[in-house]
């Protein structure tokens, strides 16, 4: 049986090639029709202007010219801009530090902390908003009683102070994802 050829399975090359591919497929259409198609609409939307009488009106790159020359988008950017520098590296470090700590074995009660650190991104977002509106709470609230307690007024849902105070829910939420 030296010289006898065995016979080798034939693939159709074709075939195989498209066997991954069906797997993906699912998954396409529910990204096309959830996320490519309403960019697209929302882009060409934007090309047009709502009028109350008249429908709408196409007026090309107005919409995108007007709002590069408007300071609230600029204002809005900005603040984005320093919620971006200043909180992704906290959360980063914070996450690191958690990391480094119940790793190194000689944290004890590591289930405890490991399920602490994971439970505010498992909290739904209408609990995680109600916690917080408790806390921030000028009246009845952690910062309300600190405030009397102290003497002091601080409102943290001022417009100088909301984007720390959302910055801190922000990380309290995702540091342990």
């Amino acid at each position: 049986m030296a010289g006898a050829h065995m016979p080798q399975a034939r693939i159709n090359k074709h075939k195989a090639d498209w066997r991954g591919w069906k797997f993906m497929w699912p998954f396409a259409v529910v990204f096309i029709f959830v996320f490519i198609i309403p960019i697209c609409y929302a882009i060409y939307i934007s090309f047009f202007k709502k009028q109350m009488i008249g429908g709408t009106k196409f007026v090309g790159l107005e919409n995108y010219q007007r709002l590069l020359v408007d300071q609230q988008f600029w204002s809005s950017v900005g603040r984005v801009a320093i919620f971006t520098i200043f909180q992704v590296p906290v959360m980063l470090f914070l996450a690191a530090a958690m990391a480094l700590a119940l790793d190194s074995m000689k944290l004890h009660g590591t289930k405890f902390f490991r399920i602490s650190t994971f439970l505010p991104y498992a909290v739904p977002a209408v609990v995680s908003t109600l916690i917080w509106g408790f806390v921030y709470g000028a009246k009845y609230g952690l910062v309300g009683s600190f405030n009397s307690f102290f003497g002091t007024h601080i409102d943290v849902l001022s417009s100088d102070v909301l984007l720390a105070a959302i910055a801190n829910i922000n990380t309290w939420e995702f540091t342990g994802y």
